[in-house]
């Protein structure tokens, strides 16, 4: 590869296909006549346009009835698809309905044919009663009475801003489909959400409009209005009516009061604000944002017409000196207006948790200080102001995850989540924060509560790494009685399971699979017995067609000592007498770790290797929180480097294992994290001779203008003497942690201030060697383009080839141009580790 002293011209694309040259890679495999070729007609038959007619139900979601234990679920095979209905108590499986019966009532009301075992919807609703179901085709819903086998036509989906009765609130808030609705954010809500939240009571409600909150006392005419100040940045929630939406239905329209204008409906400007309701219903609480001194960030997005627009956002980054100000307001019912709760301690603190234990007179909440190292559960007297310290957490040199506190009943002993023992546990102190004993203990992760019986007394808990002979990532359902006896493993098996608990708990409905394992669905008893067989995903077709599933594999990080996991995609025609080059699919963490446990059919690793290629995911340490402390706290003070010894260690390891893996070509490619991994791995020395090509796509190639919480969460800010120099580049922020006064309203410390510089790319430009293909979508509001770009502009001064897609109008993900862009990528590979000259022409073929 060239140097930075050649003089050779620079051949780089602003678009969307890289340049033609041919790999020194592939030259030095064999001569231009004897070069391997990409299979193109393999890999084109695992496409997931392709896969989708051989690829069926991979998941069973059971949907219990109310609060019994009788369930239902949608499920598709070869056979087509169905609703099933299952109660526990006799064993019992069978159809929810006569699937030809209703396809022939539904073809004649809605005027269209349909096969039974391919009806037009997918989910439902239970009317209260359990005597009807309820289900959306296309814009009409439809009522189908189960004993009489009748159907009834019930109109147009509600609206969110409609008023529907009791029985069908849950409909209106679930999105009129039986799925998941909207959360009520404090910035809008769904089409589908009602914008009223309601008192457990139902004597009152809140909405949110123009920044303000607004009560509703049911029964009374007024409303109240409770907060004044609410503006742009600083918002109880808001919806722009200057958007309208179109209606063309004149009868529908005149029923909900649409008033038309020109053919469109005005859009109600009340939406559901996030308030939580005190149990007894005499009190809420909600947290407001207050973001108006934070910087604004910039996109132009060049495909508006007539002409380009500007976008704008307020975006903080590591180390600057105005962040988002969390405050916490409380109104209660007969008072003019809502106040502001006094919580303040720390510097640019955060709130988490905020909840109410029982009645309306207290709030607990957990506030954690900026460097993500120290935080506090505190109960807050409403009545007089004072604050209690109930919990506190602290470390050194690494960050603080947190969870909600749960109670094993109201008002009775609480339950702490920590991995103040290198482990996440779960922890059991009275309800003042006395600590009684631990609920769960050793060297493994239990990092979720599913359901807590405050009858009986017994916790379900979900966690990771305690069977011995799985891989720690394998997650598993246990129950233990809450005095800490009785731990049960519910879900034997070596699989990665998941667990659906039924709402009287005496049955779970378990999902199992590996990625070499297809999915099982059974329903267990609360002991973990099995009672039945429910459904097995159907791979016969994926088998006709010559498809294999990867194969998990073991390997030791660099320190020789941790084990680290990963999975490999071998060609369908795979010959184990050649050599393939290997490519590895990358995300760092630290906050997850991109390698698949449970079955996937298809992906793009599977249809990559499909060229000729191995193609692996493979973990490193400091790659997921899911194992120990330590493991995933390697990477703090580190977020660039720390990934690359354990990914070249575990390749090397594979090809001393394997003879037909050619470590003489070495691929990586990695989304975000992934891509900002894939190009230090081709600049940074010595990672950058053993890595051969890569391909980066919307990479935080410079963590200094990414996300501000993420970045110092785990890179981590340092704390220094206010008078000391910077280094160059660094970013400080005014008074670091301090002590505080005695009534907790600030500080009293001005002599520390926090510090962060985060190694990006850019700085290692001049080392890039390989193959590099940069992508980046240019309204990516998350990681910001200019990260790609000033990547670019760095190999340029450096006077390095390398090659560039821009994916205009694109956010991080590429939605219809993942296709696009996959193909991209493969070709990429085909080219430089195959010697594949696919660029013969502009076809794509």
């Amino acid at each position: 590869m060239p140097s930075g002293k050649t003089h050779r011209p620079q051949r780089w694309l602003l678009a969307a296909l890289p340049f033609l040259t041919l790999s020194p890679v592939a030259n030095a495999q064999a001569p231009a006549t004897e070069r391997p070729q990409a299979n193109w007609e393999l890999s084109n038959k695992f496409t997931t346009q392709a896969l989708q007619r051989v690829i069926y139900s991979t998941t069973l979601q059971p949907r219990w009835i109310g609060k019994t234990d009788s369930l239902w679920y949608n499920w598709r095979n070869r056979a087509g698809a169905g609703f099933t209905l299952v109660y526990p108590p006799a064993k019992v499986k069978r159809p929810l309905f006569d699937h030809v019966k209703l396809a022939a009532a539904l073809a004649t009301a809605h005027q269209k044919p349909y096969e039974p075992n391919a009806l037009p919807f997918t989910t439902l609703n239970f009317t209260k009663d359990h005597k009807a179901i309820r289900f959306t085709v296309d814009s009409t819903r439809y009522e189908w009475n189960l004993a009489a086998e009748t159907i009834r036509n019930l109109g147009r989906p509600l609206r969110g801003d409609s008023v529907p009765p009791d029985e069908e609130r849950q409909e209106v808030q679930q999105g009129g489909r039986g799925g998941g609705g909207g959360g009520g954010r404090a910035g809008g809500a769904g089409a589908n959400q009602d914008f009223r939240n309601f008192s457990p009571d139902s004597t009152a409600f809140v909405f949110a409009m123009n920044h303000n909150l607004y009560v509703v006392e049911v029964g009374k005419p007024d409303t109240l209005k409770v907060t004044s100040d609410g503006a742009r940045n600083y918002s109880f929630g808001f919806r722009d009516t200057s958007i309208v939406q179109q209606d063309n239905d004149d009868d529908d329209d005149q029923q909900q009061g649409g008033g038309r204008q020109g053919g469109a409906r005005a859009r109600d400007p009340r939406v559901r604000a996030n308030v939580t309701w005190s149990p007894d219903s005499r009190a809420f609480f909600i947290q407001r944002n207050d973001s108006r001194n934070v910087k604004e960030l910039y996109l132009v997005n060049v495909l508006a017409e007539p002409r380009p627009a500007l976008s704008s956002y307020t975006y903080a980054m590591p180390g600057e000196e105005n962040v988002s100000q969390q405050q916490l307001y409380v109104y209660r019912r007969g008072e003019p207006a809502a106040r502001q709760v006094n919580i303040r301690k720390w510097r640019d603190q955060r709130l988490f948790y905020t909840h109410w234990t029982t009645g309306s007179g207290k709030l607990r909440l957990v506030r954690r200080d900026r460097p993500q190292r120290q935080l506090e559960l505190v109960e807050i007297d409403l009545s007089s102001g004072a604050t209690k310290t109930l919990l506190t957490e602290t470390v050194v040199n690494a960050n603080l995850e947190s969870q909600a506190p749960r109670y094993v009943k109201g008002g009775g002993d609480m339950i702490w989540w920590s991995e103040r023992a290198g482990w996440g546990h779960y922890y059991v102190y009275d309800h003042n924060g006395a600590y009684k004993r631990p609920l769960t203990s050793g060297t493994w992760r239990a990092d979720q509560i599913a359901q807590i019986d405050t009858v009986g007394g017994v916790v379900w808990v979900s966690g990771v790494g305690r069977e011995p002979g799985e891989s720690p990532y394998y997650r598993h359902l246990y129950r233990v009685n809450a005095d800490g006896s009785g731990f049960t493993l519910v879900d034997a098996g070596d699989y990665n399971h998941a667990g659906t608990i039924s709402p009287t708990r005496k049955y779970v409905v378990d999902n199992f699979s590996r990625v070499n394992a297809p999915t099982r669905a059974v329903l267990r008893d609360a002991m973990g017995a099995v009672v039945m067989e429910l459904e097995a995903t159907d791979v016969s077709g994926l088998q006709e067609l010559g498809w294999r599933p990867p194969e998990p594999f073991v390997v030791k990080a660099a320190d020789g000592i941790t084990d680290i996991y990963g999975n490999m995609w071998k060609p369908f025609d795979f010959d184990s007498t050649k050599k393939y080059p290997i490519v590895a699919h990358v995300y760092p963490g630290p906050q997850t770790e991109q390698v698949n446990t449970t079955f996937n059919a298809g992906g793009v690793q599977q249809q990559l290797a499909q060229l000729g290629m191995i193609v692996i995911q493979i973990g490193n340490r400091g790659g997921s929180p899911l194992r120990s402390n330590a493991y995933q706290n390697f990477s703090y003070y580190n977020l660039r480097d720390y990934a690359l010894a354990d990914k070249k260690a575990g390749i090397e390891q594979l090809a001393a294992r394997h003879s037909f893996i050619d470590i003489n070509r070495v691929g990586i490619y990695g989304h975000s994290g992934g891509g900002f991994l894939t190009a230090a791995a081709l600049m940074l020395p010595p990672y950058n001779d053993f890595f051969k090509v890569g391909v980066s796509s919307s990479g935080n190639h410079d963590n200094n203008i990414y996300n501000q919480n993420w970045s110092e969460q785990y890179h981590g800010l340092k704390t220094v003497p206010a008078g000391a120099d910077s280094a160059r580049g660094r970013r400080t922020v005014g008074r670091g942690p301090a002590t505080v006064t005695s009534a907790d309203t600030g500080f009293v410390d001005d002599s520390l201030r926090y510090e962060i510089k985060v190694p990006t790319n850019i700085e290692l430009a001049p080392n890039l060697k390989g193959r590099l293909l940069l992508a980046t979508g240019d309204m990516d509001n998350n990681v910001h383009p200019g990260g790609t770009i000033r990547l670019v502009n760095a190999l340029i001064k450096a006077n390095k080839r390398f090659d560039f897609i821009l994916l205009p109008g694109k956010p991080h993900g590429y939605g219809d141009y993942q296709p696009y862009f996959n193909r991209m990528l493969m070709e990429y590979f085909a080219e430089h580790l195959l010697g594949d000259n696919y660029r013969r022409s502009a076809e794509i073929r």
